[in-house]
């Protein structure tokens, strides 16, 4: 099982977003978390799954509405 610490989740909080709404990305960032998911047969808990998530969501439908504007 694959465990991302709190600055690991923030990482690919962080990419998500910006691949979600095409903002550039550091592609060091992505090569390294990619790193984190390659291993054979791994699930993945994050100790901040559920604030995560809402953090995200909350962070698209905040850019949408200000790309909609």
């Amino acid at each position: 099982m694959l465990v991302l610490n709190d600055s690991q989740a923030l990482i690919v909080e962080n990419l998500l977003i910006r691949m979600l709404t095409q903002e550039p990305y550091s592609v060091q960032q992505l090569e390294e978390a990619i790193e984190w998911f390659q291993s054979e047969q791994r699930t993945v808990s994050c100790p901040m799954e559920s604030t995560l998530a809402k953090s995200i969501s909350e962070e698209l439908f905040r850019l949408i509405r200000l790309k909609q504007d």
